[in-house]
């Protein structure tokens, strides 16, 4: 099968484009053995006992998420966690996060009971942050998507090969564990739940869903697995040279990051007196032809999780600040050049303008 390109109109925020582009001339055959060897090369590449494949983030999640009844969570949900929450049938408790865009200790002190016994812990963007520590009965998983790099992690960690997947391929999930019977449960569960038994006979132990990662999308992140240490490096390179660029600038702040972090984004804060024209900003770097975005607001403030009782005002102020910029591995210098002056352009023109009330 041969996989198409077609051409962007901006500097993408997401690399899945040119990913797509990259592998235009690449034919892949359905490798039987390509599930299997591409779990023992994630496990290889984080260094733990299991890593199994779905077909999406939100499929591996959801499987991690089976039987945890009420979770402690962060409200700044991408579109893969309210995906498995609605599918899962979990309820959230929601905790404030940190200006790292991570769950405060704090939040999750107040909200554990032995009913909320699970912590989904997610590295924003994939910049790395210590997770509090947990009291010893509490299940810990943590959202590692947002990064290409290896994942640190205690107990079960949720990962990703999606930002090297092409565009029209199933983006890839995996549950990481070196826990053997979570391992199981999730095979199980990624096939439906369904139990072979003799003959024709089978059971349904659990609840599961059709969500096997297919064999093509296997052999092409197999073959993408070799491409993962060069991402990384550019990633870093990438925000490195935005760290300079941008570092004068006192309207807005720079999240702080390990030096080997890979991070999915490049995320900055606005300064307060330029929430109002926060539209306006976002829209003139666009016209600066630099694919801007803010991936996620709070979940209790959408329709379908509507939540009037919930108030988080670290989580409000974070949404209102929070702008992302591509910094992705399939940018070129003289493109990263780009989005810094269409930041630094856009906050600089509305800098004094302030809100009209």
């Amino acid at each position: 099968m041969t996989l198409h390109s077609s051409a962007a109109a901006l500097i993408p925020f997401s690399p899945r484009e040119r990913e797509r582009a990259a592998l235009a001339e690449r034919t892949f055959g359905l490798n039987g053995k390509a599930l299997p060897q591409l779990e023992a090369a994630v496990a290889a590449y984080h260094g733990c006992a299991h890593a199994v494949a779905f077909d999406t983030p939100a499929s591996a999640l959801e499987a991690a998420l089976q039987g945890a009844g009420t979770i402690i969570t962060d409200a700044m949900a991408p579109p893969h966690r309210h995906s498995a929450f609605t599918r899962s049938g979990v309820r959230t408790v929601y905790g404030d996060i940190s200006l790292g865009g991570v769950l405060m200790g704090s939040a999750i002190d107040n909200a554990v009971t032995a009913e909320t016994a699970t912590v989904l812990f997610t590295h924003f963007e994939g910049i790395r942050s210590q997770c509090p520590a947990l009291p010893p009965a509490v299940t810990l998983i943590e959202d590692t998507t947002g990064s290409l790099a290896p994942a640190p992690f205690s107990g079960t960690a949720i990962w990703s090969l999606s930002p090297l997947m092409p565009e029209g391929v199933s983006p890839t999930g995996f549950l990481l564990t070196d826990d053997d019977t979570t391992a199981a449960h999730a095979r199980l569960f990624r096939s439906a739940g369904r139990k072979p038994g003799s003959l024709w006979n089978y059971d349904l132990p659990l609840r599961g869903a059709d969500c096997t990662l297919d064999l093509l999308a296997a052999a092409v992140a197999l073959e993408q697995m070799a491409q993962l240490e060069t991402a990384c490096e550019r990633r870093r390179e990438n925000s490195a040279l935005l760290d300079e660029r941008l570092g004068g600038s006192t309207l807005f702040d720079r999240m702080k990051r390990a030096p080997d972090d890979a991070p999915a984004s490049y995320p900055v804060l606005l300064t307060p007196q330029l929430y109002c024209p926060k539209e306006d900003i976002f829209t003139g770097i666009s016209a600066k032809g630099v694919e801007a975005a803010v991936c996620c607001k709070p979940l209790y403030k959408t329709t379908a999780f509507k939540d009037e009782s919930v108030r988080l005002a670290v989580t409000e102020d974070f949404y209102k600040a929070l702008l992302q910029l591509p910094c992705h591995h399939r940018l070129t210098s003289s493109e990263v050049e780009q989005v810094a002056a269409a930041l630094l352009d856009a906050t600089e023109k509305y800098a004094y303008r302030g809100c009209r009330f």
